[in-house]
Formats: structure tokens, sequence, C-alpha cells
């Protein structure tokens, strides 16, 4: 069933900004959230020039997202190319290096921007990437299916070799690190892989800064008539523990272990593998009570970081905050209601997606939103 809502060009994601301007991967696999939106599959669409996308964005975070989050001090990250792979074809390449240079002249101050692919990424495209001087984020996403000899992924996809291929060259720049995206970390492709630590090890010295474990989500984003499913990741279809996602937590735990002894880092959020490269506290309050036992302490982070995440910034003035949301939502100040014992607030309302993460991005981990209900906005649910 096709998504029914539209894709917005510029839109606020868990994690980062999303600059949407090609739709559509010539990639086909059968876990991806492209599937219902039918969008695997297919040839790359631009909808938007560079310079169109450029626009939007600075329009975008000086818009009504201003009223909470100033555009000058904000570190949210660009994430380019969230319904493509901006890398797998000569076009989007180029749409690629073209909107990114676009972007940073309109950015009213340094914070990185991020791609993800599972493409082999040619030298030269790198190259011209760090003569930006812009810091650039990689997530190279790797399931291991291929080297698992499960037929789950069709198309121009990495390897695990050409995957540490792309970590070595992307090391070898002044202004881009890699971050290995390993998705989706389900038991199947996880017990697949016998010599966990030999893989541990190639990430490391491969120059991979870290690994982010995502699990294979429940839900709208997940193109359960794809009979590839249920012949080869059955597990998705047994959820026991009514997690809401499928997700090898024995595997995690054993590489956990391993990649501690390594010290090699791992998280299960793409913001926390953020924060590690850009040496700052985690921004959306991973480390917080609320997640922490399950998302921030059994992962293998440096001490230096953790110390960072340890001691976050607290905000006195909640009654500040409870206006402002109250504003920005265009709700009644009764709607919001705060705790400011536990830094907490409630909103007795339904609430978007986007504006959601948006509130979240605001708070930077100083206090909590709570709402009646969030209505999804893009194509998969997030872990927040």
């Amino acid at each position: 069933m096709a998504h029914e809502r539209p894709i917005a060009l510029v839109a606020e994601h868990d994690t980062w900004i999303s600059c949407d301007p090609i739709l559509g991967c010539p990639a086909n696999c059968a876990y991806c959230y492209l599937g219902p939106l039918r969008l695997r599959n297919a040839k790359p669409r631009p909808r938007a020039s560079p310079e169109q996308m450029a626009q939007a964005l600075r329009d975008y975070l000086y818009g009504r997202r201003a009223e909470l989050i100033d555009p000058e001090s904000d570190g949210t990250p660009i994430c380019i190319g969230n319904y493509t792979d901006m890398i797998m074809t000569p076009a989007n390449r180029s749409a690629a290096i073209r909107s990114i240079e676009q972007i940073i002249t309109v950015l009213p101050n340094v914070r990185p921007i991020v791609i993800i692919t599972k493409a082999k990424v040619p030298e030269p495209f790198v190259r011209d990437l760090d003569c930006l001087g812009w810091p650039i984020l990689w997530f190279f996403s790797q399931s291991f299916s291929r080297d698992a000899e499960l037929p789950l992924e069709a198309g121009p996809i990495a390897n695990f070799d050409t995957t540490l291929g792309n970590a070595r060259l992307v090391a070898s720049t002044g202004n881009q690190a890699a971050v290995h995206f390993w998705r989706p970390f389900v038991p199947e492709l996880s017990e697949a892989l016998k010599d966990k630590e030999l893989v541990v090890s190639r990430l490391k010295e491969s120059g991979m800064s870290c690994s982010v474990l995502v699990g294979l989500k429940h839900g709208p984003g997940v193109p359960e008539d794809d009979p590839r499913l249920g012949t080869y990741i059955p597990s998705h279809f047994k959820d026991p523990e009514n997690s809401g996602e499928t997700f090898d937590r024995r595997g995690w735990r054993l590489l956990a272990t391993i990649a501690r002894k390594m010290k090699y880092p791992l998280y299960r959020h793409t913001s926390c593998a953020i924060a590690l490269n850009l040496r700052i506290r985690e921004a959306l309050g991973t480390w917080g009570a609320q997640m922490g036992r399950d998302r921030c302490l059994p992962c293998s982070c440096p001490r230096t970081q953790r110390e960072k995440c340890a001691n976050p910034q607290e905000d006195s003035d909640l009654a500040h905050w409870r206006r402002r949301i109250s504003a920005f939502l265009g709700l009644s100040i009764d709607q919001v209601s705060h705790n400011p014992a536990a830094g907490s607030f409630h909103v007795d309302a339904d609430v978007s997606e986007f504006d959601y993460n948006t509130l979240l991005h605001a708070a930077r981990g100083r206090f909590s939103v709570a709402f009646r209900s969030v209505s999804y906005q893009k194509a998969w649910p997030g872990p927040w």
C-alpha cells in the first residue's frame, strides 16, 4: 500500500533535519521502509534543484521552528537523502555535491552534514567533499546479508569488505568521519556472523568511529508483504516481548562485551554516534532515566564520552519553557503542565511526529515532554 502522506522536502527527524531533493532508490532490500512507499527498485527522481533545496532549508530554520530553536546557535545535523541513496548512481552523486555546496552557504553556523549509503563510494567523490572544508559524517549501512548469502538485498550494494574500504577512504580525509550503521540487527543476520570478534576488530581497524545497531521496527515502515521477510527473517513476525521491534538482544550483549574489550564504541542511537564524533554531550537524552538503563549503560562508550553526558545541563526556568511550548503548538497554557521536581512537561494534546522531534531538539536533554499521543509523519517509526 502506497504512503498516502506527501514526503516533506525538509523535515525534523529523530536525530537530524532531513533534506530530500530526490525520491527513489535503485536498490531493492526486503526490509526497507521505501517498499510501502513504492520507492525501492525505482529510478531516483529529482524534485528540487540544489538551490531550491537550500532555500527550503533556510526557510525552515528561520520559520516556525525558530520560535523554539535559535538557528544561529542550533547544532542539529543536516541529513541529505533519506528517501534515496545519494551515492548509488552518478546522477545522485552529482546532485549530492551540488546540494551540499548550496546548503552550507545558507547554514548560519557549522554543523555536520550526514550521508547514509549502502553503496561503494568513489574516491574522487570523497575528495571533492573534503575540499568543501565542511564536517561530513558518513553512516555506512551494512546488514551482512550478502556475506551471509541471504538474498535480502538486490542492486549495487556494498558487501562488508567494500564497506570497510569506504571507511578507510573516509578516515584518510581531514573533514569526514565514518559510522557503521548495523541495520537491521536481527537474529538471522547476527547469528550468521560466526567470528564476531573478527568483525568488531575489522570495523575498528578500518577507521570506523563506532557502530550503531538498529533493529527492524514493526509497523507501517516495513514491507511485510515481501516474501523474503517471511523466508529469511521469520523472527520479524514473532515478538514475544511486545517490544515493537525485532532486535537480537542476545547478540547485542555478546557484541557489547567484545566491543568493550576492544575499546570500540557500540551504540543503539544515531545521536550517540554524532555526539562521539563531535566530542559533545549526547543531545537527545539517551543517558537520562527514561532510556539510560536500556539504551545508554549497556553500550560500549568511551569513558571520556560518558563523562560528557554524566552531568547534563539543567534548565531552572521551566515556566519559560511552558509558555514557549504552548505557543509553538498553538495550545492554551492550561494544556501544558510541568513538574519542576522531575524536570518534565505533559501536553494534553495530540502532536505530530515532526513537532515532537522539534521539541526534543529544543530540550537537548534538559527536560522531557510527554503527549497524549504522537502521530507518525515519516515512513518508519523512530526510537523515541
